[in-house]
């Protein structure tokens, strides 16, 4: 089962990868995130062989959470990309995969997972990890707005750990194996509203065409994000393996692999802290490993 957090993480990972080249082949990150929130729909929708039954969803207890999901993935996605343009990769990695926090968090609040000194000891580690991996020179660049390059990242950090302790919620409380796919369709159907919405207003406003490009990249990013978070709920429900375990392997695990590939596919350059924060990464994941009753 282990096999399903390792493919939500390579998932995840082909995300990264993909803004990476939509960069270079001037893809316009907007439209695109629109067409990959409906890609999510299609996707699921093949995969569970089902056509979405909106009219019974509702009725469920999970589907205000797909809908605040949604709408907030749809928010944040965009956030990302604009922090990401004008603040630099390392200010908006760092915000998201730190979200890890606030789920670990309620995870051992709402149900009363275990934290021994060793989880403690590995979350520590994972924070730390991710800092120095994420940590590029030339990704900070000058802001002459040091409230707005205080709040936005905030706004990521606490929206993204938001969103999965939700998830984990929802999990935890509602969902049934059967009904991940419902819940996640729902979801990317909210935030198929959002971006639908959000693109007519500028093309009324702005006159902004609709670019194939964009369509196609949609496309290419949509398969990857909605097996992403499907495959996280399937790691969520391995058997003795708590979230607050999970979320921390899932957050340092795209991080190392974005840290490889992007050297291996970009020539970027990993600096002496970039390397030790993964070696500390190696050292945080075999603590999370280690049996919480122990």
């Amino acid at each position: 089962m282990m096999i399903s957090l390792l493919l939500s993480i390579a998932c995840s990972t082909f995300l990264v990868i993909c803004f990476k080249y939509f960069d270079r082949f001037g893809i316009h990150h907007l439209q695109a995130i629109v067409f990959n929130y409906l890609t999510c729909v299609i996707t699921g929708c093949i995969i569970s062989k089902q056509f979405p039954a909106y009219a019974e969803w509702m009725h469920q207890p999970w589907f205000l959470s797909a809908a605040f999901l949604g709408c907030s993935y749809f928010f944040i996605f965009n956030l990302m990309a604009y922090v990401t343009r004008h603040m630099g990769i390392t200010v908006t990695s760092v915000a998201s995969k730190l979200s890890m926090v606030v789920p670990v968090i309620a995870a051992v609040i709402l149900y009363n997972q275990k934290f021994n000194v060793i989880k403690i000891l590995a979350l520590l580690l994972a924070i730390i990890s991710v800092c120095l991996t994420s940590y590029r020179k030339d990704d900070f660049h000058e802001n002459k707005n040091p409230l707005k390059g205080f709040l936005l990242p905030l706004i990521i950090f606490t929206g993204s750990g938001i969103n999965d302790s939700i998830v984990n919620y929802s999990f935890a409380k509602f969902l049934k194996p059967d009904e991940f796919d419902s819940f996640n369709i729902s979801i990317f159907s909210f935030a198929s509203l959002s971006g639908l919405l959000t693109l007519v207003l500028r093309s009324i406003f702005f006159n902004e065409p609709i670019a194939v490009r964009s369509i196609i990249g949609g496309v290419v990013l949509g398969i990857p994000n909605y097996l992403s978070l499907l495959f996280l709920l399937l790691a969520l429900a391995i058997p003795g393996w708590e979230s607050s375990r999970i979320f921390p392997l899932n957050n340092m695990g795209i991080v190392i692999l974005s840290a490889g590939l992007a050297w291996i596919l970009f020539r970027e350059k990993l600096s002496k802290k970039n390397l030790a924060g993964i070696i500390i990464a190696l050292f945080a994941i075999g603590l999370m490993i280690y049996p919480a009753d122990q």
